[in-house]
């Protein structure tokens, strides 16, 4: 029996579920091995390592998977008044931002799975600068680069997970940089969590992240002088969507 023989009769197993192929793959050999001529054992062995890597593949396919997750943040950043001599720096209202990652998830159990991301983000915030002669709201752009690993639960259509991220790189942009500019702790790991809800290989989902208090601290700049200040809250709100293919 050649390769196109065993890969004729063993493909359309593929097909079935992985419940159904296992038995249809010990059936099949069990048939025909006995009927194998000894000379032939070795060619044998060798097309049957090809066409069982074959039959294997799409049980392995429901194990890993990769996708893709676009969305919209809202930063909640609580920064105290920064004195600099007549004029003051704080926090503004929020503002929305986005996001995107590469996701890579496999499927431990049937309820249990773990996912890791290569994710960017661009939250937005809102500051205000004070003096004697004006007020004006300062706006800021963070680019930032995230690795967030999490383990997740499945419960029907609905999915509940959690677990932290590590930011390796960001940059930050104001609109005022001479009045005020800020700089986030660099290599700072936090916490995130969320719920989802799949249609299939699609999904819609809520995400939280977040620092622990004691670690959440900025330069705020203005006008030259620089204060290292602590952050009261630094919480990113998102929704997001995606697939997995």
């Amino acid at each position: 029996m050649n390769l196109q023989i065993i890969l004729a009769q063993i493909v359309p197993i593929c097909t079935l579920t992985k419940g159904q192929y296992l038995p249809k793959m010990q059936t099949f050999f069990a048939t025909h091995y006995p009927t194998l001529k000894k000379e032939n054992s070795m060619r044998f062995f060798v097309s049957t390592l090809i066409a069982l890597a074959v039959a294997v593949t799409p049980a392995l396919a429901q194990q890993f998977q990769v996708g893709i997750r676009v969305g919209a943040n809202i930063s909640d950043f609580s920064l105290p008044q920064v004195p600099f001599g007549e004029n003051s720096v704080t926090g503004g209202n929020p503002m929305v931002g986005f996001e995107t990652s590469l996701m890579a998830r496999i499927n431990i159990l049937k309820h249990l799975y773990m996912q890791a991301e290569f994710e960017f983000s661009r939250p937005s915030y809102r500051l205000k600068y004070a003096s004697p002669e004006h007020n004006r709201v300062v706006k800021l752009h963070a680019n930032r680069v995230e690795l967030p690993l999490m383990l997740g639960v499945k419960i029907g259509p609905m999915s509940l997970f959690g677990g932290t991220f590590l930011r390796i790189a960001h940059n930050e942009k104001s609109s005022a940089p001479t009045l005020v500019k800020i700089e986030f702790n660099d290599s700072e790991v936090g916490l995130m969590g969320g719920l989802g809800f799949n249609i299939r290989n699609f999904f819609i989902e809520g995400r939280i992240t977040g620092y622990p208090k004691s670690s959440v601290t900025t330069i705020v700049e203005s006008n030259g002088t620089r204060q290292k200040v602590g952050v009261g809250r630094n919480i990113r709100y998102s929704l997001s969507t995606g697939i997995f293919f």
